[in-house]
């Protein structure tokens, strides 16, 4: 078996994720926070690959989950609890492997306890792992929503599906590669689960006491507000609009685009922001009209709100 560590997967890991190499139970790991994150590589003459990762949410609740496919096709599951994942290929030609992040729970201290997605390695029978090409960059900042929670039910971590929510479906029909910073619970007023701060802070770390060198994206992505719909419009809009300045900043050169909550959530305020900044805000009425919880998008919002920002983001992607 040749064994790729942590380290060695970085490289392939780093433009599709918030991945960094940490320690944890005293092993390095290839190490996230953000739900949504992938590793996408191309896999040669190998009849065969292990996924390694850590069993490392908060004990006595479900197990974190991953997601994997080959080749565009279909996606599996395993939990984290199990250690390891065996993937078989029918050939040992060339095959594009993906692997996600793809289910945990608020309980997961993963801001300060270290209760992240931690991959220990990828073993492969022969062969060699290769890049995958480039494909144009998105980023998506955002809320459980955004994030991929409760679309197959309210199951937590075992019905997330981020492989298959709004944001994972539309960069399948795009061909583009998407990176989460998305948290759940959280916005600019209300910090998320798990220890997350607000926005502002999580939008430039991993975790606590992790930075984020931010990525070079064509576009980016916002769908925050919905979880600070408990606070007035008085105290919302200018926590929006300093946090709105702050993307531009951190993203001089991609272009903004300001998603209006599903729910409507500030529609108002968001869109004096978007005047403000000189970004523009894209209108998502009637975009999801199936929820599991009133909320959060089922597999079935997921598809045609997956629709809608396909086509909202093909164009400016066409002009870049």
């Amino acid at each position: 078996m040749v064994h790729y560590s942590p380290r060695q997967l970085l490289p392939l890991a780093q433009r599709t994720g918030r991945w960094v190499i940490k320690t944890i139970k005293d092993k390095p790991v290839l190490y996230t926070t953000n739900l949504g994150s992938s590793i996408r590589f191309e896999c040669e003459q190998s009849q065969q690959l292990i996924i390694r990762v850590l069993n490392n949410g908060q004990p006595g609740f479900p197990s974190q989950m991953y997601a994997w496919r080959v080749d565009s096709g279909e996606w599996h599951r395993f939990a984290a609890s199990n250690g390891s994942c065996k993937i078989t290929f029918t050939n040992t030609s060339r095959h594009l492997v993906e692997i996600t992040t793809a289910g945990n729970t608020d309980m997961d201290q993963v801001w300060s306890g270290n209760q992240g997605f931690a991959l220990a390695g990828i073993d492969t029978t022969a062969g060699q792992l290769l890049p995958a090409p480039p494909r144009p960059l998105v980023d998506f900042i955002g809320d459980s929503i955004t994030a991929g929670c409760w679309v197959y039910g309210k199951q937590a971590a075992l019905d997330y599906r981020p492989e298959s929510n709004y944001v994972g479906l539309a960069c399948d029909r795009l061909g583009i590669d998407g990176v989460r910073i998305a948290y759940s619970a959280a916005g600019v007023l209300r910090p998320g689960t798990g220890g997350v701060p607000v926005a502002a802070k999580f939008l430039n770390h991993i975790d606590a006491t992790t930075e984020w060198q931010a990525n070079h994206p064509q576009l980016v992505v916002v769908n925050l507000g919905v979880n600070d719909r408990r606070f007035t419009t008085a105290e919302f809009f200018p926590a929006y609009n300093e946090f709105i300045n702050q993307v531009t900043t951190t993203f001089p050169k991609s272009q903004v685009l300001l998603l209006v909550p599903f729910s409507q959530t500030y529609r108002e305020e968001i869109a004096k922001v978007a005047n403000i900044h000189r970004v523009e805000v894209i209108d998502t009425t009637g975009w999801c009209t199936s929820y599991t919880d009133g909320l959060h998008p089922d597999q079935q919002g997921a598809r045609t709100a997956a629709r809608q920002l396909a086509q909202a983001l093909s164009d400016k992607l066409r002009r870049i």
